[in-house]
């Protein structure tokens, strides 16, 4: 590489302030303070043009300039401390984020940086802090998101699930269709789950509790039968166990054997007894005695759901069906549509209210109602598709 020429003239301003100094008094304080009133603002300006140029390092040098002039600049260690951290100098970032922090505590981007620099230093206990104040404030999807997920990785590595979880539903109400964001959401589900079932099982091993805990883990892999078997051992031990009458009898009720499927009814019956607010027993009851072809009765159990849950799809959907059936069809039409509006993905109600606007002639609405059932049904499919992969053996190498 060639040397660079050094004219006269800049030799001359490289020299000349030391021979000044030599000859002329120290400027007086309010002299170094103008000439520091009078520089500062030409910095700022050519700061903002390298920025706007995308040339954040021929920033860095002018920054630090206006902070020798002005240690406390609130803008300038602001800008440094974020023009470091991006350079990966995170070190050397954090005494310029804490000093613009110190300066306005508001400043919660500043605060999310400092914590994610302070991470990649180390400082855990301080990152931690930094995060977790900072987090709420954040507007910005992309920082609050980052800060998010990484105070989540400390609070997990730290054992402290329940934090770790309040997190993750605070990031998913933000955004709920990153399924990075869902992703962790679930494994944080399965760690907290997997803690409190370990808990249990050192607490009270034959419990009616575990015996639940257990019969569900049963269900889940497909093993209905000796599931059957811990939900009625649960049950025996505690009649009034919550929540025990219901799951045996969604067992029952999907059974593959018609003489446990006609236990279903009584179970449900014996959740409501147990608790009068169950409303889920109280729509799946409905829907045994439409199977049966008791709308009458049906109609009785979908509304005392609805009066517990004014906004279950599931039980207008059924309801609407019963008064289909006793040939109510205007009292049918708007509980469809107010299903559809509470559950977007209920595909019997689109496929219903479909037929419904087709007999009163309202064609285009038929038409787009069809259209959501098919597109509901196409993904309905998919993920059946998924869940069965996921459920298959796996096969032997």
């Amino acid at each position: 590489m060639g040397r660079i020429a050094i004219s006269p003239a800049l030799i001359l301003l490289l020299v000349a302030p030391s021979l000044l100094s030599q000859v002329l008094p120290p400027p007086t304080p309010q002299a170094r303070s103008a000439q520091t009133a009078a520089a500062i603002p030409d910095l700022e300006r050519r700061i903002g043009q390298y920025l706007q140029e995308q040339k954040p390092q021929l920033a860095i040098p002018l920054l630090r300039q206006i902070l020798a002039l002005d240690a406390a600049n609130l803008n300038a260690n602001a800008n440094l401390g974020v023009l470091l951290f991006f350079d990966n100098k995170f070190a050397e970032a954090i005494p310029h984020l804490r000093t613009a922090l110190k300066l306005d505590p508001t400043l919660s981007r500043t605060q999310a940086l400092l914590g994610l620099a302070e991470i990649r230093t180390g400082d855990i206990e301080a990152a931690r802090n930094d995060l977790a104040t900072a987090l709420p404030s954040l507007t910005d999807l992309k920082i609050r998101t980052q800060a998010g997920l990484e105070l989540i990785e400390l609070y997990q590595a730290a054992g402290q699930l329940n934090k770790a979880q309040s997190v993750a539903a605070a990031l998913e109400e933000s955004d709920p269709r990153n399924p990075r964001i869902l992703f962790v959401n679930h494994e944080i589900a399965r760690q907290i789950a997997d803690q409190t079932l370990l808990s249990l099982m050192v607490a009270a091993p034959d419990s009616p509790e575990m015996h639940l805990v257990i019969a569900g883990e049963l269900s889940r892999q497909g093993d209905a039968a000796n599931a059957i078997v811990h939900y009625r051992e649960a049950i025996r031990l505690n009649p009034a166990i919550p929540g025990g009458h219901f799951q045996l009898a969604e067992q029952l009720r999907t059974s593959t054997d018609p003489a446990l499927n006609a236990q279903a009814e009584g179970e449900y019956q014996a959740a409501i007894r147990t608790n009068q607010y169950d409303e889920l027993s109280w729509r799946q009851l409905a829907g045994i005695r439409a199977a049966k072809g008791n709308f009458t009765t049906a109609e009785e159990d979908y509304r005392k759901a609805l009066a517990l849950q004014p906004a279950d799809s599931d039980a207008e959907t059924g309801l609407a069906i019963a008064l289909l059936s006793l040939n109510r069809t205007a009292e049918a039409t708007p509980l469809l549509e107010s299903a559809i509006k509470h559950d977007p993905t209920n595909i019997t109600a689109y496929y219903r209210l479909s037929t419904l606007y087709r007999r009163a002639g309202r064609t285009a609405d038929a038409d787009r109602e069809m259209e959501s059932f098919r597109h509901f049904q196409e993904i309905k499919d998919k993920l059946g598709r998924t869940f069965r992969q996921l459920a298959a053996p796996a096969v032997a190498q």
